[in-house]
């Protein structure tokens, strides 16, 4: 009963904000939570976020590959004919699909910029989170209670914002990227895991002399026919459309939409949060 009426007191809750401080800030907690759990909630989220960014990766590697595969047999002419002088370039009927070629390339740059920074997010709330963001919030806590009227309850306010942003930093963000991931896996995995698929299975027809692993560049620059790979092109154009179009809506939801709205819910909450905790000061 004693210590309780110590805590009570306001020289008591100094000292326990400070030593909660101090226990925070020396990295104790975050000690205590990867001795007990197997995996943190941060290092869940970090591992979707590297499995989604490495995916992205190979999509953009892919894309830009099949960039350079339209573009050459766009570049590539033929003769227009007997007693007819000049030269015709079939491959600009591939025109559009190249456009959009391009389109995809830059959204699946686009995720991969934003998968990279998420990954960063996560460990940078990691690492700050509980050993800095706490310690300050609480430290600014404990002096609140010592300083008078409106600088008191100023720094009272700072504190409550530093302790939000420790929670959502170390908790909200994970739970942010999971929640994501767990909402992405119903609704548009099923189509980018189709359409990836379908899109790694797109082949142009081989040429004589090449490896079986050669890229469609060097296929495309020696064949002998250029009409005719452009004709084979252009007949598998129309997936290769249907393909792009999928994983541009896929990436967009799973990347953009769902990230933004997710985060926009954890920010009405953390305002929420802070309004309750620090009611605002009347004019």
């Amino acid at each position: 009963m004693a210590i309780l009426n110590f805590l009570r007191t306001r020289r008591g809750a100094s000292l326990l904000l400070l030593l909660v401080a101090l226990v925070a800030g020396l990295g104790l907690f975050d000690r205590a939570e990867r001795a007990l759990l197997p995996a943190t909630l941060a290092q869940a989220g970090e591992a979707r976020v590297e499995e989604n960014l490495a995916r992205a990766a190979a999509l953009f590697a892919t894309a830009r590959a099949l960039n350079a595969a339209i573009s050459v047999a766009q570049s590539a002419s033929v003769s227009a004919g007997v007693g007819v002088e000049g030269s015709i370039s079939p491959g600009q009927a591939l025109d559009p699909v190249n456009d959009l070629v391009e389109r995809f390339s830059a959204v699946m740059l686009t995720a991969t910029v934003a998968l990279g920074g998420s990954a960063l997010l996560l460990k940078a709330g990691d690492a700050y989170g509980l050993a800095v963001l706490l310690p300050g919030g609480l430290v600014l806590a404990a002096l609140a209670l010592w300083l008078p009227g409106a600088v008191g309850a100023g720094a009272r306010r700072a504190g409550m914002l530093l302790l939000v942003a420790a929670l959502i930093a170390k908790v909200g963000l994970p739970l942010t990227v999971l929640g994501t991931e767990a909402v992405a896996d119903r609704i548009v995995e099923p189509q980018i895991a189709r359409a990836q698929a379908e899109l790694s299975a797109i082949e142009l027809p081989g040429a004589p002399g090449l490896a079986p692993d050669a890229g469609w560049v060097d296929r495309l620059k020696a064949a002998g026919d250029i009409t005719g790979q452009v004709d084979r092109l252009l007949a598998a154009a129309g997936g290769i459309a249907d393909t792009v179009v999928d994983l541009i809506v896929g990436y967009a939801v799973k990347i953009v939409i769902l990230p933004l709205v997710t985060l926009w819910l954890v920010a009405r909450l953390a305002e929420t949060l802070i309004g309750g905790l620090v009611p605002r000061r009347e004019g």
